[in-house]
């Protein structure tokens, strides 16, 4: 009779166990990731070496967009399904873990035959995560001002550059039945030039005019070196007269439009070949119009990053002279800082939120980007649904004031260690510094941890399991 009953209920189990499987491919195959994601969770809970299980349950993490979780169902895929290798690099290059992704793309590559159309597209992704590796190396370090979310349609208008930088102006062209452009003109102060965007050939370039007796002059390329058969856009040219900023989305860069920037040279009577600014001005997404006072020494640039469609935000920081990078080791840390999840608030902006006497901030209101998941992204710390998240989000805003205050002390005992009239106090004050340093480093990589413990409590908070 025993051995009945377990025959009838390993027969149940089979069927359940079948009908779910069933339940899943269904939802699969119709796109419903999240549906299939939940009973691939519970299957892959009970086979968590069977590869078809790690495939099928690595596809919904990558099309929703958990791409860490992807990585690893897709690393303990069977070498059978060939795409795995290349949803393996995309996940790595959307997690900025760029050298692994290069192996991964290298893996995928290496099956594809010479004539496989799919060869291309390998070979540039292959490019792009290159480009990531080197740019990874020069993350600069920045402190966000302030940053607001608006429209597309209109966001030059939240620049506020002023008259004495030049005027900004934005226009939606069509190019074709389906695609709309963003026309930018940017006039100098002097109103004796402009440098505007148009479409050329179903694409857009960069072309200038200068202001003549009573109208403008015919315009022309602004240069052969900065319009290529990619797009162009997104002109600001600083006060100096030859440095020119743009954005484009072809060649050498991470994703959709990149920021670039480039001098003009009177020897040449020409631009030098454009650079990309870099991480964390760009992204794999799209990213557009950095504007620089270098008077006030702070700028703005604008990004739909972890932003619904249509939408942009637009950060202010502090423009540094020089450039300082951010160094390392903790390449999490580093992805963070380069992805922009992760950065200090400008000690200018910090010190004008509410309530910062007595160090409270629960009810502080900033419009900081904080970023929830790639769909949600809350810009005021009011916003939090969990109270336990709230907590963790406003401890890591008075780590970052500490921080703010333990790098200012840092910068003074530097200067004053470089400073001739310290020289008797060059000891003490290397002692200082050498005890300064890590403890700082500690205190970001602290900082990093409390912030994604705030998203990820928030997210669980959302989405309970």
């Amino acid at each position: 009779m025993r051995l009945f009953f377990v025959l009838i209920f390993a027969g149940i189990s089979f069927f359940i166990g079948a009908q779910s499987a069933a339940d899943a491919e269904l939802y699969f195959n119709n796109k419903q990731y999240s549906k299939a994601k939940n009973i691939f969770e519970v299957l892959h809970k009970r086979k968590p070496n069977d590869a078809l299980l790690n495939y099928k349950l690595a596809r919904c993490y990558f099309e929703l967009k958990d791409f860490s979780n992807a990585a690893l169902c897709f690393e303990n895929t069977s070498s059978k399904y060939p795409l795995k290798d290349w949803y393996l690099a995309e996940s790595y290059f959307r997690m900025y873990r760029f050298e692994l992704s290069i192996a991964a793309y290298q893996a995928y590559q290496a099956t594809l035959e010479p004539t496989d159309p799919k060869l291309r597209e390998c070979e540039l992704q292959l490019k792009k995560a290159e480009l990531g590796q080197k740019l990874l190396n020069r993350v600069e370090e920045i402190s966000i001002i302030d940053s607001v979310i608006v429209s597309k349609n209109d966001f030059v208008n939240a620049y506020n550059i002023g008259n004495e930088l030049g005027k900004l102006g934005q226009q939606r062209i069509k190019l074709n039945t389906k695609t709309f452009q963003d026309k930018i003109t940017f006039t100098t102060p002097r109103n004796d030039r402009k440098l505007f965007s148009d479409s050329t050939k179903g694409n857009m370039d960069i072309f200038t005019s200068f202001k003549l007796l009573d109208n403008w002059s015919l315009p022309v390329s602004v240069s052969n070196i900065i319009n290529t058969r990619a797009n162009e856009n997104f002109p600001f040219l600083l006060l100096d007269g030859i440095t020119l900023y743009f954005a484009s989305d072809g060649e050498n860069t991470m994703g959709g439009y990149d920021i670039f920037i480039t001098k003009y040279s009177a020897s040449t009577k020409d631009f030098l070949t454009p650079e990309n600014v870099g991480f964390p001005f760009n992204s794999t997404a799209n990213d557009y119009l950095m504007a620089i006072d270098e008077q006030h020494s702070f700028g703005w640039f604008a990004t739909d990053r972890n932003q619904t469609s249509g939408k942009v935000v637009i950060y202010k920081f502090e423009f540094n002279v020089p450039k300082v990078y951010f160094k390392s080791d903790d390449l999490d840390l580093l992805s963070n800082i380069a992805q922009l999840k992760s950065y200090k608030i400008s000690k200018s902006k910090f010190n004008k939120a509410e309530n910062q006497t007595n160090k409270t901030v629960t009810n502080s209101k900033t419009r900081n980007q904080i970023i929830i998941n790639d769909s949600i992204v809350y810009t005021s710390s009011e916003q939090f649904k969990s109270t336990e998240a709230l907590h963790v989000y406003n401890e890591s805003l008075l780590m970052m004031s500490e921080l703010s205050d333990l790098e200012t002390t840092l910068a003074g005992l530097r200067a004053n260690y470089d400073a001739e009239e310290f020289n008797e106090q060059k000891n003490s004050l290397s002692e200082q510094i050498k005890i300064l340093e890590p403890q700082i480093l500690k205190l970001k990589k602290a900082i990093v941890h409390k912030s994604l413990l705030a998203t990820n409590t928030e997210s669980l908070f959302l989405f309970p399991k």
